[in-house]
């Protein structure tokens, strides 16, 4: 599973005080999980997918367990799951050594008119298992499989 180094930001103004332009606001992190997630499908998946044309997020859920300060963060991007059309992700921002937020992120995959889904194929699917966790790696039973 891909572990990036990403510099948070934030969008306030060069007047603003310190304690509002070092704070992150929940979108800009959003913004580096994304950042990530689409370098870990580029470098996995290489030509098989383009995650700009060929995929859609249809879901963001984040909880965040302390707050985000300008600065790096390490961002770690783990395959979930792999269903028909989609992919579950679940990504984690750590700062200074401690897990400050935890996303989960639903792609559905794109067919070429952009408005319908269409199914992963095997190459793509060899390729975006390489980004499963160890812990959620597939059991004996078979990969595990989106419901």
């Amino acid at each position: 599973m891909p572990r990036y180094t990403i510099a948070l930001r934030n969008n306030s103004g060069p007047d603003a005080p310190a304690s509002v332009s070092r704070h992150v606001p929940f979108y800009c992190a959003h913004e580096a999980a994304g950042a990530a997630w689409s370098r870990a499908l580029d470098e996995a998946c290489g030509d098989l997918l383009d995650p700009v044309t060929q995929t859609a997020v249809v879901s963001v859920v984040s909880n965040f367990g302390r707050e985000l300060f300008t600065g790096d963060a390490d961002v770690v991007v783990a395959l979930d799951r792999i269903g028909t059309t989609s992919l579950t992700f679940l990504i984690t921002l750590h700062q200074d050594g401690v897990q400050a937020a935890e996303l989960t992120v639903i792609l559905v995959h794109l067919d070429s008119s952009r408005v319908n889904s269409a199914p992963w194929s095997p190459a793509q699917i060899a390729a975006l298992e390489t980004l499963r966790s160890e812990l959620a790696a597939p059991t004996a039973a078979g990969p595990a499989q989106q419901r």
